[in-house]
């Protein structure tokens, strides 16, 4: 039998490979629960586990890698009924495909927890989770409030530990049910007393526990309820490996009670030594100004001015010494040509004086006022003149008036 010429050949790796891709590439099979009873459950040294899961028709090969198996709850038995979560791998050298596992539940405790995945998918779709809520906690609260079980021993961790390290802060302790199935009704209602305490931080808190134990914090209303806080929350449910939905919905998430405190306060000793630092560094660097101020001044203590302070104005004196004498030149020089200005004027004046006009001869004609006659149209018959002489005054009376071609 021979391929058709248009036909492409593969190898068998070639043909494992593109299934690979095709099964590995499937976004649907990359997060999938399956549902199975476990057969041949093996651990290896390497703490890898591998088993069959299957059901009366079918199975399909497993495996769970050491880093998820250390994660178990429990030792998978043969017959087991389980709930896992994974994704479909191909292994191509043997061209088989089998599930990869990252958790495991018994069946009962699986559906639990499938529930609560399909409420975290809920809630993390209507924003509760995002970080972009999240707030910064306060470094130094003045109010803080604790939810937790009462006279718990995380309730005591809490206390002891915010007393020590800041014992300014006051503490309020809203005590509450933290499990069973009236825990979550009593939870929420303490938190709705702490929303009325004006607080700077809300620390929701309990030791660990099993995940029963734990489930009142997986509630809805609780988780609803949480979300709407005035104030930072810090979420100190379980232990590092456990898991709530309080968690998520949490401005700050902590593994154990004590933790919570940590977050929630300053540690006094911390605040003190940083003073007594910030102090240091605040004399050093006033005494290092200080030192480059007093370096200054001796450098320029040094400095002409300093030894003879006239240096700074004699220049100024010699300058305004010249500029005094420019000026009184200058003023001289302004003088003397305002006199032969003077002079000058005078002589014109002196030249224009009627006085010396009469002392040559001339006489002048004045009118009964006083005023110069100079036309024979200015007086009339009978009029009374006075001719001004260099040696006196003739006064006369207007006979007749004439050209003075009229006398020839």
């Amino acid at each position: 039998m021979q391929p058709d010429s248009h036909q492409e050949t593969l190898t068998v790796s070639q043909l494992n490979a593109y299934v690979k891709s095709k099964l590995e590439g499937d976004f649907s099979l990359s997060s999938i629960y399956l549902r199975g009873e476990v057969s041949n459950f093996k651990i290896y040294p390497s703490g890898h586990c591998y088993f069959t899961l299957k059901d009366k028709d079918s199975m399909i090969s497993a495996v769970m890698w050491a880093n998820s198996a250390m994660r178990l709850s429990f030792r998978p038995q043969d017959g087991d009924e389980v709930l896992v979560h994974g994704r479909i791998a191909v292994y191509p050298p043997r061209g088989t495909y089998q599930i990869s596992v990252d958790q495991m539940d018994l069946f009962g405790q699986g559906a639990e927890l499938l529930r609560l995945e399909k409420l975290k998918a809920k809630l993390a779709a209507e924003g509760l989770f995002d970080p972009a809520r999240k707030r910064p906690l306060p470094r130094f609260p003045e109010r803080v409030g604790v939810i937790a079980g009462k006279d718990s021993a995380g309730l005591r961790d809490i206390v002891v530990n915010i007393s020590n390290r800041w014992p300014l802060v006051e503490l309020i302790v809203f005590p509450s049910l933290v499990q069973g199935k009236d825990a979550p009704k009593a939870l929420v209602a303490s938190f709705q007393k702490a929303q009325e305490s004006n607080l700077d931080t809300l620390i929701v808190g309990r030791g660990g526990g099993s995940s029963e134990d734990l489930a009142a914090f997986n509630d809805e209303e609780l988780v609803r309820a949480l979300a709407t806080s005035r104030c930072p929350i810090i979420s100190a449910v379980g232990h590092e490996v456990d898991f709530s939905l309080t968690d998520l919905v949490a401005d700050v998430r902590v593994s154990t009670p004590t933790a919570a405190a940590i977050a929630a306060v300053p540690d006094k000793n911390e605040v003190y030594q940083t003073l007594d630092d910030d102090l240091e560094r605040l004399q050093n660097a006033i005494k290092g100004t200080l030192g480059a101020l007093a370096a200054k001044v001796e450098y320029l203590s040094g400095r002409s001015f300093f030894l003879r302070p006239e240096s700074l104005y004699e220049e100024k004196l010699e300058k305004l010494g010249l500029i005094a004498r420019r000026l009184e030149l200058g003023i001289d020089s302004q003088l003397r040509a305002r006199k032969n200005e003077i002079a000058v004027a005078k002589e014109k004046l002196e030249a224009m004086n009627p006085d010396k006009v009469l002392n040559r001869g001339y006489s002048i004609v004045l009118g009964e006022k006083g005023e110069p006659v100079t036309s024979i149209n200015a007086v009339a018959r009978g009029q009374r003149l006075m001719t001004r002489l260099k040696d006196g005054i003739i006064e006369s009376e207007v006979i007749r008036t004439g050209k003075e071609t009229d006398h020839e």
